[in-house]
C-alpha cells in the first residue's frame, strides 16, 4: 500500500509539473469567437525552446467536409512565407500568443460546413525550403483546439 501512495505522489507531482503546451481564451471557443491562443515552447517536443527569431503561425481548421481527422482545410498562410499577418507576439521567454478574429470568417468557412478543430503550428520564420523549427505536441502531432461549431440559423 505504501509504494502504491507513493506512485500516486510522483505521478501527481510529475502531471502537475507538465504544464501546457496551449492555452486557449476563451477556454471552449466557438467558431464565432475571436480567439487568442498561447504557447510556451518548454512544453511538447520544445521546437521552439530558446528561440529569439521571428515565430510564424500556420493555421487551418478540421470541419465537416475534412476527408478524415487530419485533413486541414482553409489554410491560412504558404508553409514557410514571413507574412506579418502571421507573425506571432513573444510574450516573455519561450511565450508566443497568436490572436484570431471571428474564426469562422478569417477562415472563410461557408456556414454549412461545421468546424470541429482549429489546427495549429507555431515554426521558425528561418526556414530552408520545408524545415523549420517547429512547435508541436510532445509526439509530434499538430496542435488541435477543439472549437464548439453553432449550428446554422439560415
Amino acid at each position: 500500500m505504501p509504494h502504491s501512495v507513493a506512485v500516486l505522489l510522483l505521478l501527481f507531482f510529475v502531471l502537475s509539473s507538465c504544464g501546457k503546451l496551449v492555452k486557449v481564451s476563451p477556454n471552449h471557443p466557438s467558431d464565432t469567437d475571436n480567439l487568442r491562443i498561447r504557447v510556451n515552447a518548454t512544453k511538447g517536443n520544445q521546437g521552439l525552446l530558446d528561440y529569439t527569431g521571428d515565430v510564424y503561425v500556420h493555421l487551418g481548421v478540421i470541419t465537416s467536409k475534412s476527408e478524415h481527422e487530419l485533413d486541414w482545410r482553409y489554410v491560412k498562410f504558404t508553409w514557410g512565407s514571413r507574412d506579418s499577418a502571421a507573425l506571432a507576439t513573444p510574450v516573455g521567454k519561450n511565450n508566443w500568443e497568436y490572436s484570431i478574429p471571428n474564426i469562422r470568417e478569417f477562415f472563410g468557412v461557408p456556414r454549412d460546413e461545421k468546424i470541429y478543430q482549429l489546427a495549429v503550428l507555431f515554426r521558425s520564420g528561418a526556414c530552408i525550403d520545408v524545415y523549420c523549427k517547429v512547435l508541436r505536441n510532445l509526439d509530434d502531432s499538430d496542435i488541435l483546439i477543439p472549437i464548439d461549431s453553432q449550428p446554422s440559423t439560415d
